[in-house]
């Protein structure tokens, strides 16, 4: 996959990653609870140890998959912006907005949305010739989403224009997918 799709794609998952984290900071200035700062490291962390994890297990296995591997994983990525379109679209912040106060939800909640990294990383791994020096990008895109989400909701409360950007999120990992399914023919 070219670098401008990939830094597309991080882009698309970084602003996935910044909704919630607006939510987090408005649920913490609603309870008037102080914002932890390993909130800031615990979801970029875990959301680039999944999508490494990822990337370089379908790494190792491209000896053993057929020339058409990059279509499946493509494939997988298109399902991914599928699923958090309709997530976005079901997505009621009333009910599944969490505090997060301790270490445990935290890595809970890192744990939760790294799955989804997790299939984007093997989607990717399946075309091969992934670049190592991307994670770095990845991670960085990530603590500044992260960063940005929280203060930002810390400062301006809940909005529900913020939904929007879960569904943006989803539209554009599906078209970077839908992208590359129809160069690939």
């Amino acid at each position: 996959m070219e670098s401008a799709v990939t830094l597309f794609l991080f882009l698309a998952l970084a602003l996935g990653s910044f909704a919630p984290a607006w939510y987090t900071g408005s649920l913490h200035k609603k309870v008037d609870v102080r914002l932890p700062f390993m909130v800031l490291l615990t979801g970029p962390l875990t959301h680039t140890l999944f999508f490494a994890a990822g990337i370089f297990s379908s790494l190792a296995l491209s000896d053993y998959l057929p020339a058409y591997a990059c279509i499946a994983g493509q494939l997988i990525i298109l399902i991914i912006g599928f699923k958090l379109i309709i997530e976005s679209i079901r997505f009621n912040p009333e009910e599944k907005i969490i505090l997060i106060d301790d270490r445990k939800v935290m890595i809970l909640v890192g744990l939760a949305r790294g799955f989804t990294y997790l299939l984007i990383g093997l989607g990717l791994g399946f075309c091969g010739g992934f670049d190592p020096r991307f994670l770095i990008i990845l991670f960085v895109l990530e603590i500044v989403a992260h960063a940005a989400g929280l203060l930002s909701g810390y400062r301006f409360g809940l909005k529900s224009v913020i939904r929007t950007l879960f569904l943006l999120s989803g539209i554009a990992i599906l078209a970077t997918a839908l992208r590359t399914l129809i160069l690939q023919f």
